[in-house]
């Protein structure tokens, strides 16, 4: 579905579900651009009940190695970004729909970011391998439970995980912390880092998640 933001940035996402799904989920892809897996995800949230889209923030590009998702990377611009976001948000929601935000790594940095924007709109955020951005400054305005998905090859695990277990605690949030002896990017089939295992079990964890916080 193409979409348009009110300062007329054309982009495109990828929809699946019913319109009169009472659960909505949005999903912002990794560092590589919208991915089979991607889409692979969001027709299994479909196909449980959800109405979903994956936001293209690349217009279409996608990279094949982590240099050309390093130089796609810097071609963005965060007001745009947030724009395509904003614009995404607004188709998905309705009044009786509750609304989850999905990110993998890059996806999940910006997550964190769009979920404390929209803290009155984001009830649940699920979040992979990626920067923790939500610290003390910030965990109280933060209105979502948490659930994050750590590799434990992760140069800053396991002290990025205690701390976001600590600090949404001494907020009084709700946080679930997993963590697994694999690679970033282990939910991607296309990777050499996939675990077939590790994925399978993150997404049941993840659809536990939304399931129990969007009810």
């Amino acid at each position: 579905m193409e979409l348009t933001t009110p300062e007329g940035e054309i982009f495109n996402t990828y929809v699946a579900g019913s319109k009169k799904a009472n659960k909505g989920l949005l999903i912002i892809h990794d560092s590589f651009g919208v991915s089979d897996y991607n889409r692979e995800w969001a027709n299994y949230f479909a196909e449980q009940g959800y109405y979903v889209l994956v936001v293209d923030l690349y217009n279409g590009q996608t990279a094949s190695n982590t240099k050309e998702a390093s130089e796609l990377l810097r071609t963005l611009n965060q007001d745009v970004v947030n724009r395509k976001l904003n614009t995404a948000l607004e188709s998905l929601k309705t009044a009786k729909r509750k609304v989850g935000l999905l990110g993998w790594s890059f996806g999940g940095l910006q997550a964190q970011h769009f979920a404390l924007q929209q803290a009155e709109t984001i009830r649940a955020l699920a979040i992979y391998y990626c920067r923790i951005v939500i610290d003390r400054h910030k965990v109280e305005s933060l209105h979502s439970a948490v659930l994050a998905i750590f590799a434990e090859t992760e140069k800053t695990w396991p002290d990025k995980q205690a701390a976001l277990e600590h600090v949404m605690s001494e907020a009084d949030k709700i946080v679930e912390c997993y963590s697994y002896d694999a690679d970033a990017g282990f939910i991607n089939p296309d990777s050499l880092n996939y675990d077939s295992e590790a994925a399978e079990d993150t997404r049941k964890k993840t659809l536990a998640f939304f399931n129990k916080m969007l009810a």
